[in-house]
């Protein structure tokens, strides 16, 4: 859900930046008042998709159903629950140089590549599930990871920087 989350933010900045660039513009055409005033109507979408995601519920609900029951969860319960005892162990915070090697080593992947390592390797979902987020088949998410892998293993192989 964090990957989503800061995907819509990541889609919220992009946004706010094009509704920047038409403001910039000294004299609006009439395109120009259509792109913004369709922009403006996209911001107030993911933000309140955003705003759903971080609270669990519907932001505008006023209904009483809505303010209780399975709603009142919050979601920083769920980050405080036990982690399986593998995560536990795997679980640290990487160092400056620690960074650098990893992005040396997926820089020469492509989107969809870094898409679906991230997602099976990194986050732990399924190749079916993978395949459902990213509308790909689940044959296509083996073989873009195993691309992935190649590539990786090849940069890691060729590169100076990783060669400890």
């Amino acid at each position: 859900m964090r990957t989503l989350i800061y995907e819509y933010k990541q889609s919220l900045r992009e946004l706010k930046k094009m509704k920047e660039a038409i403001e910039a513009k000294p004299e609006l055409l009439e395109q120009d008042i259509q792109d913004k005033s369709l922009i403006n109507s996209m911001i107030s979408e993911v933000e309140f998709a955003i705003q759903w995601m971080v609270s669990g519920r519907n932001p505008g609900a006023m209904r009483g159903a809505d303010r209780t029951g399975a709603y009142t969860l919050d979601p920083a319960v769920l980050d405080i629950l036990p982690v399986a005892p593998v995560y536990k162990s795997i679980a640290r915070e990487l160092s400056s140089l620690e960074k650098e090697i990893i992005e040396d080593a997926l820089c020469t992947l492509t989107k969809r590549e870094k898409d679906v390592f991230m997602l099976v390797k990194v986050e732990g979902i399924t190749f079916e599930y993978t395949a459902e987020l990213l509308g790909i088949t689940k044959s296509s998410v083996q073989t873009y990871l195993e691309r992935a892998e190649k590539k990786i293993e090849n940069r890691k192989n060729g590169s100076l920087f990783l060669v400890s």
